[in-house]
């Protein structure tokens, strides 16, 4: 945007000779040392309409340095080092031309000369002025000088020797501008017809003095608009550059054109503007200390005017990443820079990446303390973007592009970070509010690209107190996986996962200690069931995938476990030898019958059935002996009884056949004698 560069003041001193002595100073001494002291008052007017900055400078040179015994010392003429590609060279004292020229010239400054009117002797002020244009010299974007209707841009300098106090500056800019003092110590002042006044104290050291200022005027824009084909079809690019500015325009077309589908491939996921994407040229007073800006409301691109190509892309990677998809000022900057630059490679447009060098490195910080704009010191907020970009090379080099497309995907999708461990299950959603962007990005690259990144993220990203938090996150991963293991070819059910997904790390050891408990009877039911012949129905497997909690697969596993008890105890039961008196207790009981009722009501899910039908069956097979007891002494007490009567009947017949001739009659209808039952006992 603008540079820095040392500003010497050079000082002529010519000798004189005296007692036939030469006392010769060097022709160009830099501030003499300080023998010529001088102090300015300098005046930037700015002349949009001109195209030009009027710079006239009102100077006060006192000659301080002592004459040898022998001799005196005089200056003829002093040297500023003033901008570069000056114009309209002037320079005069008490009314009277003086002369003045351009002795060398470079890209960094210009170096003149002043001739005095009259030679300079020690002790003695020679008060002169000079007055030179500066020009705006077009070409690259990134030049220093801008004047132009829409922008006035350029740098501020201050002219006097080195060290001495006491030199000023003032600057005029026009009404109707928004004027940004991009850099130095400014004070702000407005006049009466509008303009701006911008003004210094009295100046320390006028060659340790630096500023920079920008001048917008609002409005005066042409815009054009283009086409772009990206897989989800055509999507409208409005370029809005000021009216006298058009190979900004120009350039910036180009740039995005080409750029916006390299970006969509390189990110994978669907653009995201809605609308048409307006991309407009911008100066400090609406981007401040920023080369760009985008607006996620109105989807429109702030570009600086002399911002390079990486960023352009960088604000036009910003669409995809901003707090829509991943919250977290350091999460955007990442892979806005990342991508920015990825596809300013393949485009080949022009740029400089951010790096972290060691003078950032003294202001590094946790990303995740890095304040929002404006709230950080100028090294602290460079600090940021350029460590930014260099975790996000980092991880890239891990996860690989494809990788990182799994998790965009994701994140957009708003999937759970923790999905089922077995293919084949729909994309489980839901996140926690809880979380923050940083928490949720290090989930979903682990979980998709099945590498690690906390080494990453304790270098680079967090806090002390987060740092903990990121070791009570492997323990619960731990112990996480160490679940998914015993649960084998059972999922856990959606609660967990979400639970950690959450870190929720104290409620999650909750939840997986419940786990582990079901499990433990899953097993347990399911050694159990092969011994009985048993098949387990899914009943468990049900509660325990589903559920909230894990008071209902307790249940249930509590309660298959019981029915296995209680088959077990009657399978046992009914396999005893049956002896004769059971058998009679069992001529009317089916104990059998019953156990495979109860055993049915097992498979299909009826544990409390199962558990009452075994307990039955038992209880039939174990009353056997004395229901046989029972029957047979009713059946042999019937049979003596029997017995008896049957005895007594023929007892009668005979004395009856005594005193009674029955007549004859045919042998059918002869009565039979009455036989009793024979019985066994």
């Amino acid at each position: 945007m603008f540079g820095f560069v040392a500003r010497p003041l050079l000082a002529v001193a010519v000798a004189t000779l005296v007692g036939g002595i030469a006392l010769v100073a060097p022709p160009v001494a830099r501030a003499a040392p300080n023998g010529l002291q001088i102090v300015t008052q300098t005046r930037y007017v700015a002349l949009p309409a001109e195209k030009r900055i009027h710079v006239t400078v009102q100077a006060r040179a006192t000659n301080v340095t002592p004459d040898p015994p022998t001799g005196r010392y005089y200056y003829s003429a002093a040297r500023f080092a003033v901008h570069p590609a000056i114009r309209n060279l002037t320079a005069s004292s008490g009314g009277a031309t003086l002369v003045a020229r351009i002795v060398s010239s470079s890209k960094e400054f210009t170096t003149i000369e002043v001739a005095f009117g009259r030679s300079l002797f020690h002790g003695t002020t020679y008060p002169f002025m000079f007055a030179f244009d500066i020009l705006d010299p077009g070409g690259l974007p990134q030049r220093d000088v801008r004047v132009a209707a829409s922008l006035v841009a350029f740098p501020i300098w201050a002219f006097g020797s080195r060290g001495t106090a006491g030199s000023s500056v003032s600057v005029t800019v026009p009404a109707g501008y928004a004027v940004t003092i991009e850099t130095g110590d400014l004070t702000t002042n407005h006049a009466s017809d509008g303009s701006t006044i911008l003004t210094t104290a009295a100046i320390p050291d006028p060659q340790s003095f630096f500023a920079y200022i920008t001048a917008e005027r609002p409005g005066a824009f042409h815009q054009t608009s283009t086409s772009i084909r990206l897989p989800e079809g055509t999507v409208t690019v409005q370029i809005r550059a000021w009216e006298d500015d058009p190979a900004w325009g120009a350039r910036t077309k180009a740039i995005v054109s080409r750029g916006l589908p390299v970006l969509r491939d390189l990110i994978g996921l669907d653009y995201q503007v809605h609308g048409p994407l307006r991309v407009e040229e911008a100066a400090g007073s609406r981007l401040g200390d920023y080369a760009g800006v985008y607006n996620t409301v109105t989807e429109t691109i702030d570009v600086r005017y002399d911002a390079d190509g990486y960023t352009t892309l960088h604000e036009t990677a910003h669409t995809w990443f901003n707090d829509n998809l991943l919250s977290g000022r350091w999460i955007a900057e990442a892979w806005a820079e990342y991508y920015g630059v990825e596809a300013g490679k393949r485009i080949a447009t022009d740029g400089q990446p951010f790096t972290v060098t060691a003078q950032l490195s003294a202001a590094k910080i946790p990303l995740n303390a890095w304040g929002g704009i404006g709230d950080e010191p100028p090294l602290t907020e460079e600090y940021g973007y350029a460590a930014s970009y260099r975790i996000a090379q980092l991880i890239a080099a891990r996860s690989g592009i494809s990788g990182l497309h799994a998790v965009w995907r994701a994140a957009e999708d708003s999937e759970g970070s923790y999905q089922p461990a077995h293919p084949g299950s729909t994309p489980e959603k839901g996140l926690a509010a809880t979380v923050e962007g940083w928490q949720r990005l290090l989930d979903l690259l682990e979980e998709r690209t099945k590498h690690g990144y906390t080494d990453l993220w304790r270098q680079w990203v967090v806090t002390v107190d987060e740092a903990r938090a990121l070791d009570a996150r492997s323990t619960a991963r731990a112990d996480y996986a160490r679940t998914v293991t015993a649960a084998a070819d059972w999922e856990l059910p959606y609660q967990v996962r979400y639970t950690l997904g959450a870190w929720q790390f104290a409620a999650l050891q909750i939840e997986l200690a419940d786990a582990r408990s079901v499990l433990a009877d899953r097993d347990r039911i399911a050694a159990e069931a092969a011994r009985l012949n048993l098949h387990v129905p899914g009943t468990l497997k049900a509660d325990f995938e589903s559920g909230t909690t894990f008071d209902l697969a307790r249940q249930d596993g509590g309660a298959e476990l019981a029915a296995l008890t209680a088959l077990g105890s009657a399978i046992i039961e009914l396999g005893q030898p049956t002896s004769a008196l059971e058998s009679v207790g069992l001529l009317f009981a089916d104990p059998a019958h019953r156990l495979g009722i109860a055993r049915a009501d097992f498979e299909k899910g009826d544990a409390d059935s199962a558990v009452r039908d075994a307990r039955a069956a038992r209880e039939e097979r174990r009353a056997a002996a004395n229901a046989g007891r029972i029957r047979v002494g009713v059946v042999g007490g019937g049979a003596l009884l029997l017995d008896g009567l049957a005895m007594g009947a023929f007892a009668l017949r005979r004395r009856r056949r005594r005193r009674i001739v029955v007549p004859d009659r045919p042998d059918s209808e002869v009565q039979a004698p009455f036989s009793a039952p024979s019985g066994h006992a």
